[in-house]
C-alpha cells in the first residue's frame, strides 16, 4: 500500500546543510498500525511531509497504491491527499471561526463532492466518535480534546486509505 524507498531529504540554508532523512526504507501494508518514534529534531515529521506529498524527498521514492508520489504534479498529489489520506494535524488544522460541521465538509467541498453527502458523512463519523452534539458548534468554543476528535472526524471524512496522524498520541 505505502512503499518508502531511500527517501533522503536534506535542507540546505546559507551553506549550512541538515539531512533530514537518510535512505529510509519502509513499507506499510494495508490494515496495518505502524508508529513512526525518534527523538525531536529526527525526522519525523519530515518524513510526514514527505508521505503526504506536502514536500518532495531529494533522492528515493514514495509510492501510495502504486502511484509514485514524487514523479506526481503538486494537483496530482492535493488530489491523492484529499481523496486517498486521512490527515491528522499536531495542531487539527481546524478552521476556529467555523462550525464543526463546516470543518468536516471541507474535504467534500475540495473533492466537488454534495454537500448533503457531505453531511450524512459527517453525522455518521460524529455519532461512531460520541461527539454528535457538537456538529453545530464554533470550533472556537471546543476544548482541546474535542478538537482533536473532530481533526480525527475530519481526517476520516473521505475515507482514505492511510490515515496519518502527527502526534497522536498527544
Amino acid at each position: 500500500m505505502l512503499e518508502i524507498k531511500k527517501i533522503t531529504k536534506i535542507y540546505k540554508t546559507e551553506g549550512f546543510e541538515q539531512k533530514a532523512l537518510d535512505h529510509v526504507s519502509v513499507n506499510f501494508r494495508q490494515h496495518e498500525f505502524a508508529s513512526i518514534l525518534g527523538p525531536s529534531g529526527s525526522g519525523k515529521s519530515t518524513l510526514m511531509r514527505v508521505i503526504e506529498g506536502m514536500e518532495c524527498a531529494d533522492q528515493g521514492n514514495c509510492i501510495l497504491n502504486g502511484i509514485d508520489l514524487a514523479k506526481s504534479s503538486d494537483k496530482k498529489r492535493a488530489e491523492i491527499r484529499n481523496q486517498k489520506m486521512g490527515i491528522v494535524l499536531q495542531d487539527f488544522g481546524l478552521f476556529n471561526d467555523q462550525t464543526v460541521k463546516q470543518n468536516l465538509q471541507l474535504p467534500f467541498l475540495i473533492a466537488k463532492r454534495s454537500i448533503k453527502s457531505a453531511n450524512i458523512r459527517a453525522q455518521e463519523i460524529l455519532e461512531y466518535l460520541h461527539i454528535a452534539e457538537l456538529m453545530n458548534r464554533k470550533v472556537q468554543t471546543l476544548s482541546g480534546g474535542q478538537k482533536q476528535r473532530v481533526a480525527i472526524a475530519r481526517g476520516l471524512m473521505m475515507d482514505a486509505n492511510l490515515i496519518l496522524a502527527d502526534e497522536p498520541t498527544g
